[in-house]
């Protein structure tokens, strides 16, 4: 606790992080957890952000870079994966396919992003990939067709990963065409982050072109307004004139996006470019994601500002947490053990144990750091 009382007392300055990157980079090898990786696009807002305030514990550099709390901060409860993916993989396609729900999968035909989020709640499985040899996309796609078969009651599939949209036209084109005009599926979603990282990648217009005969659904993962930049906005609306239907969604994060004002003008950024946002997920309690996650009761408390300050085509997104048996909400929770700071969620009869992240160490993220820009506005 005094750890973490001294450093928000004393900013960390850009000599402190140097050193705090290389530990994590060391760290990394050690622990198998993604390397830092940022683009050249993200990495100059970071460098304005870091102009402006003075040190390096602005909500963009802590989306992209390590923080002290990352390296430091251990709760009870945390495991390697906690919505247990692993266990919802097909014997016959795993690190390919993820099925937890009857009417949809997920496809991750590419380990790879454009750039390495440190909050990534699927850093587990994703470094296990990058250590084995890639399936080619023939094989992948052979497997998925397998598993498909048969299994009409599939309506959907999510492309995930890895950031699908990294993939070259030939391979989305090839994934696409094995989805609509060989297995039936009826709805596609692509979920990605690189119109934050590398929103050039929406320039080819054939790849818009494909996506919007296939009637994709784009879900974007934007976590703080500051990643839309004027750019960005200009991707949007070009991805939108082709038809594509745009989505976001976004996990809450502790010290970059956990205030009821910011979470409101970053849903009225995202309307104002006709984004609809459907959920806003909880941190997973994974190894290393102490630095993100917030106090279920703080959450709770952070859920009602919102609602009572915020238009109803704003607050008509949901807060949920994802976990073993599924997508659970706040109404979800049946039980709160005070002792041992456990909740019981129950979902379609069954139940999850979730370990919650200790109040004494949810220090709130001030707004006047996580919107350096605007926080002296009037968001409600």
């Amino acid at each position: 606790m005094s750890d973490l009382i001294q450093l928000h007392a004393r900013p960390t300055s850009v000599a402190a992080q140097s050193i705090i990157n290389h530990d994590f980079q060391e760290l990394s090898k050690q622990e198998s957890l993604l390397p830092i990786k940022v683009t050249s696009f993200y990495r100059k807002k970071i460098e304005d952000e870091i102009a402006a305030l003075g040190h390096t514990e602005g909500p963009l550099h802590r989306v992209a870079y390590p923080s002290k709390e990352k390296l430091e901060v251990r709760v009870p409860g945390e495991v390697a994966d906690f919505v247990d993916d692993r266990h919802n993989m097909p014997k016959d396609s795993p690190d390919i396919i993820i099925r937890k729900y009857r009417e949809r999968i997920l496809f991750l035909p590419t380990s790879v992003c454009a750039g390495h989020c440190q909050y990534c709640f699927r850093q587990d499985v994703l470094s296990e990939q990058h250590g084995h040899a890639a399936s080619s996309l023939e094989d992948k796609l052979r497997l998925l067709r397998e598993y498909l078969k048969d299994k009409n009651e599939i309506k959907e599939v999510i492309l995930s990963g890895g950031d699908p949209m990294v993939l070259p036209l030939d391979t989305l084109r090839a994934i696409i065409h094995t989805l609509k005009d060989e297995c039936n599926i009826e709805s596609i979603r692509i979920h990605t982050k690189t119109i934050c990282y590398s929103p050039n990648v929406f320039q080819n217009e054939e790849k818009l072109k494909l996506l919007s005969k296939a009637r994709v659904r784009l879900v974007f993962h934007i976590v703080h307004p500051y990643e839309i930049c004027e750019e960005v906005k200009q991707t949007i609306q070009r991805i939108r004139s082709y038809g594509i239907r745009c989505y976001s969604q976004f996990p809450l994060l502790r010290s970059i996006n956990d205030h009821p004002d910011l979470l409101i003008y970053h849903l009225k950024q995202l309307d104002n470019l006709e984004i609809r946002n459907l959920t806003v997920f909880i941190p997973d309690p994974i190894y290393y994601s102490g630095a993100f996650r917030v106090n279920l009761f703080r959450l709770f408390n952070l859920i009602d500002q919102f609602n009572w300050s915020s238009p109803s085509w704003i607050n008509s997104t949901r807060f949920a947490l994802d976990t073993p048996i599924g997508k659970v909400r706040r109404e979800d929770m049946k039980h709160y053990d005070h002792e041992t700071s456990t909740a019981i969620f129950e979902r379609e009869g069954k139940q999850v144990v979730y370990p919650d992240f200790p109040a004494s160490l949810d220090k709130p993220g001030e707004l006047k750091t996580l919107l350096w820009k605007d926080h002296d506005k009037q968001f409600t």
